[in-house]
């Protein structure tokens, strides 16, 4: 599913145009983004939690030469999927 899935779901869901839909979607993922920017965590109650988390520095390896490249530390975004999520199979 891309965003324009999406938007489409949400306006046939909501019964609202797709123009409508489409300022709702970017409105809620432009709130994502710039929660997680702060490091914010996000919850969704039955969907799952976003969590900005650090990531430590390292070193890997450039599988084409296999020359060594340092990984500098930063962050990265974890994602774990609730209850309802989990038990769809």
């Amino acid at each position: 599913m891309i965003k324009v899935d999406i938007v489409n779901e949400v306006s046939r869901i909501a019964e609202i145009t797709k123009v409508k839909a489409e300022v709702a979607v970017d409105a809620v993922l432009d709130a994502m983004r710039l929660s997680m920017q702060r490091g914010d965590r996000i919850e969704l109650r039955g969907f799952g939690v976003f969590q900005v988390k650090p990531r430590k520095r390292g070193i890997g390896r450039n599988p084409r030469t296999g020359k060594e490249v340092r990984i500098p530390p930063g962050r990265t975004i974890r994602f774990k999927p609730g209850k309802d999520l989990q038990n769809l199979g």
